[in-house]
């Protein structure tokens, strides 16, 4: 009784650190509108300063990013389409939160310090303060109805460039660029409308990888997982059957939580059974979500949950309690979207996939306590890293029938080679860092 009498006292302490720490956030000057779009007004010493910081502290000393292998021929590609008299859109992939923009700050430092970058309004207008130094150093907020896209425009053709993510929203696959949204192009067809200057989108690939082995700190991250969710922890075992008792676990939980059909059959399910399974529990989810809103189940996966986080916005300024709960089933079945017989079904599993999973499942389930706010805005690494950065051929623009059938077709033709160049890029990089990523490989409990 002692120690859950302790271990009570500790969560409710952690509770109300978190709330003050949000409270903190909130108490913001009367007026002030997060949701207004602010045009960035980007300061050449704000920007130098927190390069200097972003190279020096932030990167090694924070995120445990020990070397950033961007080698010179690479950024001699990016510079010869990042230039006065060249409009340059860059897109890079976008893997993990928060260490990408870090990322992305290194890499105009050395190629364009004046470079715009977009972000999320949630970040760019978290508070007066914060907003402050980010539209000083060019972010531009995704603000609704704002005007960024004109400014993007503006500031590409000025020679500075101006980078996005085109898949949006963090994807945690490290070797697999997620579908892309079509922003970029678009803006890359409005800056060649406007001028006669030359314009291309620049695909930027990376990869993040350990330096040794860190099944020590794996395993310390799955523990940190099982006590913060109340799973029992087996006895010792391997770190794939640890990994792999984890996400049978989750599964379990899932099931069990929201009274889901299949819950008797995680009792008896193995290894290469777990996708199928999990798959049809998603499902089923996903269709009653639609079936309350209303909805047919119709497009893919991700255009499907589009369409019901619309639907429950609706809901949410009629009645919001119920909004909440439905946003918590369709966050766990995006949450269940991540770990997928597509992305890990290979004979082995290296080092990188658990971790991605590992942090991908401790920011969607593990959210009591200040430690794990932070740790959503800055999810550190387990363990000090390399990234290497890749460019592959810049893609170069070309004014089409203004409002054409043509024109539609070749933005979409556009996005796709994007797409492509991109993961084509990671799978060659990939190739290239395998001798210092295969040797740490761990055979896969869930190989199909």
């Amino acid at each position: 009784p002692s120690g859950r009498s302790a271990l009570a006292a500790r969560l409710a302490n952690a509770a109300r650190t978190r709330g003050t720490l949000q409270r903190s956030l909130t108490m913001v000057q009367p007026g002030f509108d997060r949701l207004a779009y602010r045009e960035p007004c980007p300061s050449p010493a704000a920007i130098h300063a927190l390069g200097w910081v972003n190279r020096r502290i932030v990167l090694p000393r924070i995120v445990k990013l020990a070397a950033v292998d961007f080698p010179a021929e690479e950024v001699a590609r990016l510079r010869s389409v990042v230039h006065p008299g060249a409009a340059a859109f860059l897109a890079p992939n976008h893997p993990e939160f928060m260490t990408d923009w870090l990322i992305d700050k290194e890499i105009s430092r050395r190629v364009s310090p004046l470079m715009a970058h977009w972000a999320s309004y949630e970040v760019v207008n978290i508070h007066p303060a914060a907003q402050w130094v980010w539209l000083r150093n060019n972010l531009i907020s995704n603000a609704p109805g704002g005007s960024g896209m004109e400014y993007s425009v503006r500031w590409a053709r000025a020679g500075y460039g101006v980078l996005l993510h085109p898949e949006g929203a963090p994807s945690w696959h490290g070797d697999r660029v997620g579908p892309l949204v079509p922003g970029v192009v678009a803006m890359a067809y409005d800056a060649c409308r406007q001028g006669r200057e030359p314009v291309h989108i620049a695909p930027i690939i990376w990869k993040f990888h350990f330096r040794k082995d860190v099944s020590t700190a794996l395993g310390r991250a799955i523990r940190h997982i099982e006590t913060a969710l109340e799973i029992p922890s087996p006895s010792p075992a391997s770190l794939e059957r640890r990994f792999a008792d984890l996400q049978m676990s989750l599964l379990a939980r899932s099931l069990a939580k929201h009274g889901s059909p299949y819950a008797r059959r995680a009792e008896e399910i193995s290894g290469t059974e777990f996708f199928s399974l999990q798959s049809a529990h998603a499902d089923w989810l996903l269709e009653g979500l639609e079936s309350r809103h209303g909805l047919k189940a119709e497009g893919d996966r991700a255009r499907r949950v589009h369409r019901l986080r619309r639907a429950i916005h609706t809901l949410g300024m009629r009645d919001a309690p119920a909004a909440r709960g439905e946003r918590r089933v369709l966050a766990e079945v995006e949450r269940l979207a991540h770990f997928t017989h597509e992305h890990y079904a290979g004979p082995t599993l290296t080092q990188e996939q658990i971790a991605e999973s590992l942090t991908q499942t401790r920011l969607a389930l593990v959210t009591r306590g200040w430690r794990e706010a932070l740790y959503g805005f800055l999810p550190v690494a387990i363990a000090p890293r390399t990234v290497s950065v890749r460019v592959p051929d810049p893609i170069p623009i070309h004014r089409g029938a203004e409002g054409s059938g043509e024109e539609t077709a070749a933005r979409q033709s556009l996005l796709q080679e994007l797409r492509n160049r991109l993961q084509g890029g990671l799978d060659r990089l990939n190739g290239e860092i395998e001798s210092r990523v295969g040797p740490y490989r761990r055979p896969n409990p869930f190989s199909s």
